[in-house]
């Protein structure tokens, strides 16, 4: 089934929000109902002792794109496995697609050169440090450029710490 990203009557493109490290299944179980779907992949490559091992991972770990028509949100609820799906309306969808299409492209860049998925942050959100000396610690993004700055604060003291973090090590807090 080719991938066609654009909009079509009577279907809609949509975000599947899956269960952790069930992408692929999801994708597969999509492929044999007949569901279009898009599961943007990346390459990585890490060293392990003397040879390079190459992966190839879901570009956002825990979800999915496919195109739904009138019963295919009850086909693919058959697998178990969707958290929930994303509401669209013809702007959202619209949007969606051409990110989509964008994305495309850093897909297809993937097999020659490193792409990173970084968590998209704004300022006065709040995050937990996932990676490197302040793993778990939670702070609010106060500036975004090549570093976060993220700012903790001591609201006993009245005071706050800040840092500037690799957006990397960062993830959104629930």
């Amino acid at each position: 089934m080719e991938l066609e990203l654009t909009q079509c009557p009577g279907f809609v493109w949509t975000a599947v929000h899956v269960k952790s490290r069930c992408e692929k299944q999801v994708a597969e179980f999509a492929a044999r109902f007949g569901v279009m779907h898009y599961l943007p992949i990346r390459r990585r490559v890490k060293r392990y002792q003397r040879r390079n091992v190459e992966t190839r991972l879901p570009m956002f770990a825990g979800y999915l794109f496919v195109r739904l028509g009138e019963d295919g949100r009850e086909t693919l609820a058959q697998c178990h496995r969707i958290v929930r799906f994303f509401e669209m309306n013809p702007e959202r969808e619209a949007r969606l697609l051409a990110d989509l299409r964008e994305v495309l492209v850093f897909e297809q860049a993937s097999a020659s050169s490193a792409v990173v998925v970084n968590p998209g942050l704004v300022p006065g959100q709040a995050v937990v440090i996932r990676s490197g000396p302040f793993v778990g610690v939670r702070g609010i993004v106060v500036r975004r450029r090549d570093k976060t700055r993220i700012t903790v604060n001591v609201e006993l003291l009245n005071q706050s710490v800040t840092a500037e973090i690799d957006v990397g090590e960062l993830e959104p807090e629930e």
